[in-house]
């Protein structure tokens, strides 16, 4: 069964029982599923209401991205723990297995490509909600501020799972997820 069609009771027994996932990329993208989904909230308080009718064609462009970046982040959930479980194949592979060096490098490569999707996806949330803030209904800040909490976490989370891949993968690979990474993290630090 995927990890995403569980109730909130049975992800959180699995997270907290003594198996592999889901684990922290697929809590990572499921932090920024649940930003997301505050946000669409804010929007739906805010579209119909006379007072915003001069930011609704806005706010409708802001859920329309949040809504998109939720279910690719709920796809993520998923991603993460189907990665991780190439990776701890490629790591269980005898260490006198002439493929396995190779092998532990490509997957660790996937293992760290999904979190850094994530990461890129929870930016995204996190910008859409900062242009909420500005032009969303005021009296939903309390949620637009969880929202944008909650995204920032879901960058950082994805972050932490994309730099224990990092020393598996190839100098290259490694590189260039990096290359990738940094410019999410930084943004977030100017916000």
């Amino acid at each position: 069964m995927s990890l995403a069609e569980l109730s909130i009771d049975e992800f959180l027994e699995q997270l907290a029982s003594r198996t592999p996932t889901p684990g922290g990329g697929s809590v990572a993208a499921l932090t920024g599923a649940l930003a997301a989904g505050l946000g669409q909230m804010v929007a739906a308080y805010t579209l119909g209401r006379p007072k915003f009718t001069s930011v609704a064609p806005q706010v409708q462009a802001l859920a329309e991205r949040l809504q998109r970046a939720r279910q690719h982040l709920r796809q993520l959930i998923d991603e993460d723990a189907t990665a991780y479980g190439v990776l701890n194949a490629a790591l269980a592979l005898d260490k006198s297995d002439p493929q396995r060096a190779t092998r532990v490098q490509e997957a660790a490569w996937v293992a760290g490509a999904v979190p850094l999707e994530t990461a890129g996806f929870c930016a995204k949330v996190a910008e859409a909600v900062k242009s909420l803030q500005e032009i969303g209904n005021p009296l939903l800040r309390a949620d637009m501020d969880a929202a944008m909490h909650l995204a920032r976490a879901g960058l950082h989370a994805a972050a932490a799972n994309v730099r224990a891949n990092l020393p598996l993968m190839s100098p290259e690979s490694a590189q260039a997820v990096n290359k990738q990474l940094s410019p999410l993290l930084a943004a977030d630090h100017t916000a």
